[in-house]
């Protein structure tokens, strides 16, 4: 046994290569060092070789990221006139939802040129108060506004509308002045450029709004400001009907697609009241389905000097919008009933109305920033008596416009009219026939109007201090 041992020893040790002072990786002899070295001692026992010895595997310590700071957000940017907003720098994983802005600022002006077949020596064009010039390149109106929406937040209103130009005195010409040449502090030199000056405020549990001054009217559905309208020219019906009324207003919404109206007014289109009894409107504007709108109203009061009841004005006021992506329909009837308790025999005046209102988007771009429209309307105005125009007749009307709207800012607008009445002498000024009376007035009419509407809205409010 010893033998076998030690014939395997010298057979390791002759197998074992020399060593070299240049290789550090190979192993030294095994002969005894000259200097003390710290090792271990050999073992006394001689036996099979250890196994070779594994160094600890180096494992990393794990990297733990700093606790970052919240990054801070920009604030949105306020809205720059004509541009789209620029984007936030920084976006929300889930931003929450941003409170609208209330406040409105804007401006328009129209400008352009009418023309009519009967070239009327006074350039004015009867019985159309939107554009009441004719014959002549025209400023119409041009309006400067600011308004406040009433929000759950902010649950007051306030709207102040400033206009000038010919059609904002057409719409004062008629005012009253109660008390004659008496009169005082009140007329067209007073109101005329004034379009809207009102505030109120919500009720916010109920949701109930309460308005005074002078507002829009929903009768007609459409605007004495054309450019929310869809042809330039306004129909006979709302030539008929108040622009504006002075007064008082509540609104109540009755769910989320009705919302209950009531009025008490001066009058009928005026700001100052020809009596001393006000007049009175009910009625309800509802949304049943997406892109349908309806309304109904009730108007009724004196609009004379007798103001009992039996002399009251009365008008039922029906509508109807549905608008789809690219088309729309339009429809209006109204029925007015009046019994002139100052005339002899007290007549009993009528007049009923109706007109049908299509409307198409022939083209959209620039993300429906750029839009080309067309629409039509037809029309039909019987006054029977002649109480709104003067004239008792029936009156036929037939338009149709294009419109380019460039970027929210500017509409271009190309449209046509055909006018006729029944009555004999005529109602359409003509010529040297220039008065109501004259004779040689035109039974019919040709108009064309090339006009230009520049736009500009700017909603702001802070943001910030709401949703804190």
């Amino acid at each position: 046994m010893d033998t076998m041992v030690s014939t395997l020893l010298w057979l390791r040790l002759l197998a074992a290569p020399e060593h070299t002072d240049g290789d550090a990786s190979s192993p030294r002899p095994t002969a005894a060092p000259t200097e003390p070295v710290a090792t271990e001692p050999a073992p006394t026992t001689i036996g099979p070789e250890p196994p070779p010895a594994v160094e600890p595997e180096l494992v990393e310590p794990e990297l733990v990221e700093p606790e970052r700071e919240p990054e801070l957000v920009e604030p949105e940017r306020e809205p720059v006139p004509g541009l789209v907003d620029a984007p936030l720098a920084t976006a929300r994983a889930e931003a929450p939802t941003t409170p609208p802005r209330t406040w409105v600022v804007g401006a328009f002006i129209d400008a352009g040129y009418v023309s009519s077949s009967n070239l009327p020596h006074n350039h004015v064009n009867r019985g159309v108060g939107t554009a009441p010039r004719t014959g002549e390149f025209t400023v119409p109106l041009a309006v400067g506004q600011v308004r406040h929406d009433p929000t759950d937040d902010e649950p007051w209103q306030l709207e102040l509308a400033l206009q000038l130009g010919p059609a904002a005195t057409a719409l004062l010409a008629a005012d009253p002045l109660p008390g004659g040449d008496a009169s005082r502090f009140t007329g067209t030199e007073v109101w005329q450029h004034v379009g809207r000056a009102n505030l109120g405020g919500r009720i916010p549990r109920l949701r109930t709004e309460i308005t005074a001054g002078v507002m829009g009217t929903p009768i007609g559905y459409w605007s004495f400001w054309t450019k929310d309208n869809w042809l330039y020219s306004t129909p006979w019906h709302l030539n008929a009907v108040p622009y504006v009324l002075m007064g008082g207003r509540a609104q109540q919404p009755v769910g989320e697609r009705v919302v209950l109206h009531a009025w008490v007014v001066n009058g009928w289109q005026t700001y100052a009241d020809v009596n001393t009894v006000p007049s009175y409107m009910g009625g309800v504007h509802a949304k049943p389905v997406e892109g349908l709108e309806l309304g109904q109203l009730v108007y009724f009061g004196p609009e004379d000097r007798d103001p009992h009841a039996r002399a009251f004005r009365m008008l039922s006021d029906s509508w109807l919008v549905y608008e789809a992506d690219r088309w729309g329909i339009s429809a209006v009837f109204d029925v007015m009933r009046e019994r002139l308790t100052l005339k002899p025999g007290e007549p009993v005046a009528l007049y009923v109305t109706g007109s049908l209102s299509p409307r198409v988007t022939l083209l959209r771009a620039r993300d429906d920033r750029v839009q080309w429209r067309l629409a039509a309307r037809g029309e039909a105005f019987w006054d029977r008596d002649g109480r709104i125009f003067g004239v008792d007749q029936l009156l036929g009307s037939a338009s149709i416009d294009t419109d380019l709207d460039l970027f929210g800012h500017l509409l271009l607008r190309l449209e046509y009219r055909y006018d006729r009445s029944n009555n004999p002498a005529g109602f359409f000024y003509r010529g040297a026939a220039i008065r109501d009376t004259d004779a040689g007035l035109g039974r019919d009419q040709h108009s064309v109007f090339v006009m230009a509407t520049g736009m500009l809205e700017h909603w702001f409010g802070d943001r910030r201090r709401r949703a804190a």
